[in-house]
């Protein structure tokens, strides 16, 4: 058995699962002249666990750093663990300073450009953490839904096509907050200042500075206290880096996936009524030959209403995980895009003080970070609406008024709750939809144009 399993390692499964074998063939190794096992079957599923490890590779990298990836030996107290780092390290002291300059607008809104995204953070992280049970379900479907098997070359299309575009924002967010990163934490080490304005809490006044706008009721100019609150602050900004990309690019690819399985289950619906109507066109009556037989058609059917019924409990469980923190995420999004264009315009009318290049590209960086993650779950959501009433249109425009009755009755159900869009609810109030985010995006303009004049003033 060892050499047959050597064997297979050496064949490159895609020549085969890319052809189109008959449902009846069998694929031997022959061994001694005797037939020793069909491969083909081990072949698919290598295929299907391959295209499968690809769709969840870099969220399930991700999910297993932070200890709560299902399925494996999870470390749950990773999580509280980030949070604590991100409160005590980064908030609190952010918060201490942030009570000193109250009366100065320009160090408020350099403070709540991260103390935000700290105070975010955490509450993300606990309710990601909170719901990782009702996920690990949802990852258990997603991983029944590949190694399935794709029986069809139209439905391992679609799910590839649905894999690749998660995995391309996944990449792309990844990418873009690693160099944000870069620019906030590793210039500095390098002696490059990022910060646009004094700040006035730094301990001792023209003295070694911290990563972010924070005091401590202590000494801490002194080594080692100032390198060990260094460190602190780092650890605390890389764990806000996991805490504002992960959630969100794991939702995106959840959310593209459901999207993918409701254009599946309407390619089957929309096949199975042509099937029948044309098995029954051609035999000319109304005659009760399989596969037309209403027994057959009924139960296949009834499959079909299961599998739309386990789409919809799948995405239900995707929102109860997902509505606080996405509400999260476009409060967050909100106040940093807010700080973020009050700085920029500042720093560019500032005449007598011009910007490094570093600190714009770091700026702007940061600032097309926060709407790209709020225009993903914005755009997967309006995906999910548009897959979920495809349905319903794909029922209507069939022939299913030449189904056996018993049969229509069973599409009644599915059309009355597939003509509603879908729509994942941001806190159980506000839909995600591109709608949503261009009014988000008008309203924080109008905040941007206050807080101008207001520091005109």
């Amino acid at each position: 058995m060892k050499k047959i399993f050597s064997f297979l390692h050496r064949i490159d499964a895609t020549k085969f699962c890319n052809k189109n074998f008959p449902d009846n063939t069998k694929l031997h190794i022959v061994i001694n002249g005797h037939r020793k096992l069909n491969v083909l079957p081990i072949l698919v599923s290598s295929r299907l666990t391959n295209n499968y490890n690809r769709a969840v590779g870099l969220n399930r990298w991700s999910l297993r750093l932070m200890g709560i990836w299902p399925g494996e030996k999870q470390q749950y107290l990773r999580v509280p663990f980030m949070i604590g780092i991100i409160f005590f390290c980064l908030f609190l002291p952010q918060m201490y300073a942030l009570a000193l300059v109250m009366e100065h607008l320009p160090l408020v809104i350099d403070n709540l450009l991260t103390s935000c995204a700290a105070l975010t953070s955490c509450f993300k992280l606990l309710f990601f953490w909170q719901n990782r049970q009702v996920l690990d379900l949802v990852i258990e479907s997603m991983r029944k839904d590949w190694l399935r098997g794709c029986t069809d070359q139209q439905t391992r299309k679609t799910m590839l096509k649905a894999a690749s575009r998660a995995r391309l924002v996944t990449t792309l967010d990844y990418s873009v907050m690693a160099s944000c990163y870069a620019g906030f934490v590793v210039a500095p080490l390098l002696g490059f200042d990022l910060r646009t304005s004094n700040n006035i809490t730094d301990y001792p006044p023209g003295g070694r500075k911290l990563l972010v706008q924070s005091y401590y009721p202590f000494d801490y100019s002194a080594s080692p206290t100032f390198e060990l609150a260094y460190f602190l602050q780092l650890v605390g900004s890389f764990f806000v880096g996991m805490a504002v990309s992960i959630p969100d690019d794991y939702f995106g690819a959840l959310i593209l996936h459901a999207s993918a399985q409701f254009n599946v289950l309407a390619a089957r619906i929309d096949g199975l009524i042509d099937e029948v109507t044309t098995t029954r066109d051609c035999s000319g009556c109304a005659a009760v030959a399989d596969p037309s037989d209403s027994s057959t058609i009924n139960r296949r059917l009834g499959r079909l209403v299961d599998r739309h019924v386990h789409l919809y409990s799948m995405v239900l469980a995707i929102e109860k995980s997902f509505s606080l923190v996405l509400a999260g995420q476009i409060f967050c999004m909100s106040v940093m895009v807010c700080c973020l264009g009050f700085q920029i315009l500042s720093v560019l009318n500032n005449m007598s003080d011009k910007p490094t290049p570093l600190q714009m590209v770091t700026l702007i960086g940061t600032l097309f970070t926060m709407m790209l993650h709020t225009l993903i779950d914005c755009l997967a959501s309006e995906a999910l609406a548009s897959q979920s009433t495809e349905i319903f249109y794909r029922i209507c425009n069939s022939r299913w008024y030449e189904l056996p009755y018993k049969s229509m009755r069973c599409l009644v159900p599915m059309m009355l709750v597939s003509k509603t869009p879908r729509q994942i609810k941001t806190g159980k109030i506000i839909n995600m939809s591109l709608a949503t985010y261009c009014s988000i995006i008008k309203s924080t303009a109008g905040y941007i144009s206050v807080l101008i004049a207001v520091s005109v003033k």
